[in-house]
């Protein structure tokens, strides 16, 4: 190893050991969102796969259960590392196909994008077991490809990649299959090499577990993601979506990867038509989608993005007497997001931006995903009886999720309805009454009886108490506590 490179590498580590500690800084602070508490709450009870997701990012909550974590936030420290090791496989792409400038750059780009950063590889979800993965066999790929290296460790670790991504998120099938085709146009022979049936063998064994659970339960996670297409256009809708999607990227990064694509056209590299290949169907498909749907979500998209980081950082080169205001423009962009982002979360806590309000909180004032569930497992515990306490139910999946992790797991909390996800699966009380816990914000209009939905759901109902809801120092919502029992 010449000095050089061994500098390079000082810098390397340089770089991912601040990207872990910035993370580690904040861990405590961040509020837990609706997914990661129900994450944490379904991942108490073992499954060979779950309702919404396949089953690796539950099951690593599970061995924390197994050897009982303690604070809910060191559930995360997993995500950081896998989101970090993703970053490490940007680096190493853009160096191989560019230089190892450019696979600097691209890690960082990775680690400052919104999306990148929390969903990435911070929160409890399986963005970052997906990113993780599908770098990675990108990675792999590229050497076996383009570098001719035909060694079996390097197709038993794309193998291992392939079968982790198809254990955490089911947009890795799509991945999976544009790969497949990506050998068939630029490397047949290797369909002649038994390495290739030993990888796929590997891959298929990340199958197994989510269609054996699938079989089991009547197919109900393609069930669920197939009515997440509602086919109602809605151009508002749509340009939320582009905007939302640039805004997760962060815009100047979006910048990058446009121009890179005008770059492509004028000189065309086997490999950056690779990176192309293997991001575009991902990219078109759920913007499809989202653009078809008013019930989808911008990240859908984001995998196929993260492809296309290498060649935005190669991007950069471009602007050469121009770069130090680019890069200028791009500091302020992080700062500008990343501030917003702050803001919104204490402004979650504290309500700062409307205390002044003299009216009702407005209507778009809506901080419902980050409320302080302490302060209403306090109001709930405070005011039920310990048999009370015993049968709690919510009326959808993500309010049972906080309301648990709120409790510290002490109780199981049900969920009474449709909008239970994988609760259904998990055999709560057998009872015939329970206490039902609603939370509702005070700005929010539908505050219907819920006589009739209970009816409709086979319970009688009756009110047990009201408790206000507090965001700071003012009444920001209602905690309603119901005693339900069935017909």
């Amino acid at each position: 190893m010449t000095a050089r490179e061994y500098s390079q590498n000082h810098y390397l580590i340089f770089l991912l050991t601040i990207f872990i500690f910035t993370k580690l800084a904040i861990i405590k602070h961040t509020p837990l969102i609706n997914d990661e508490t129900y994450t944490l709450t379904i991942g108490r009870y073992f499954s060979l796969s779950y309702f919404d997701h396949p089953p690796l990012m539950t099951w690593i909550s599970y061995l924390f259960h197994f050897f009982e974590a303690r604070e809910a936030y060191t559930f995360r420290i997993p995500h950081i590392i896998f989101g970090t090791l993703t970053s490490f496989f940007l680096y190493k792409i853009g160096s191989l196909i560019y230089s190892r400038q450019t696979g600097f750059i691209a890690a960082i780009l990775y680690f400052i994008s919104p999306f990148f950063f929390f969903s990435g590889g911070f929160f409890v979800v399986p963005d970052s077991l997906l990113n993780f993965s599908v770098a990675g066999a990108t990675y792999f790929a590229i050497k076996i490809i383009f570098g001719n290296v035909n060694k079996s460790y390097l197709w038993f670790v794309l193998g291992l990649s392939l079968a982790i991504a198809f254990l955490s998120k089911y947009q890795s099938y799509v991945f999976a299959l544009t790969l497949f085709i990506a050998f068939i146009i630029w490397k047949k022979e290797a369909f002649l090499d038994r390495n290739f049936y030993i990888c796929f063998i590997i891959s298929i064994c990340g199958l197994l577990p989510v269609i054996i659970w699938n079989i089991e339960n009547n197919f109900d996670s393609f069930d669920f993601h197939k009515t997440r297409s509602s086919f109602i256009f809605d151009i508002f809708h749509v340009l939320n979506s582009i905007f939302l999607q640039s805004l997760l990227l962060l815009p100047t990064t979006a910048i990058l990867i446009c121009i890179s694509f005008v770059n492509y056209i004028n000189v065309q590299k086997r490999e950056e038509s690779f990176l192309i290949f293997l991001s575009f169907p991902t990219i078109f498909i759920f913007n499809f989608f989202m653009m078809a749907s008013e019930n989808s979500f911008a990240h859908w998209s984001m995998m196929g993005w993260m492809l296309l980081i290498p060649m935005a950082s190669n991007t950069l080169h471009l602007f050469k007497s121009s770069l130090k205001k680019f890069l200028i423009l791009k500091a302020l962009n992080v700062f500008l997001i990343f501030s917003l982002i702050l803001a919104l979360s204490i402004h979650a806590r504290t309500g700062f931006l409307t205390n002044s309000y003299s009216r009702q909180t407005p209507e778009w004032d809506n901080t419902r995903e980050l409320l302080n569930w302490k302060h209403i497992a306090e109001t709930i515990t405070d005011n039920l009886k310990e048999t009370e306490l015993k049968s709690i139910v919510t009326l959808n999946w993500y309010d049972s999720g906080q309301l648990s992790v709120a409790l510290n797991h002490k109780y199981s909390v049900g969920v009474i309805g449709p909008n239970n996800n994988h609760f259904k699966y998990i055999n709560l009380d057998s009872g015939k009454s329970f206490t039902l816990v609603v939370v509702r914000l005070l700005n929010n209009k539908n505050h219907g009886d819920l006589t009739d939905l209970m009816q409709s759901l086979g319970y009688k109902i009756n009110e047990l108490n009201n408790f206000p809801l507090l965001r700071g120092n003012k009444n920001y919502g209602i905690i309603s506590l119901f005693f339900i029992e069935k017909n």
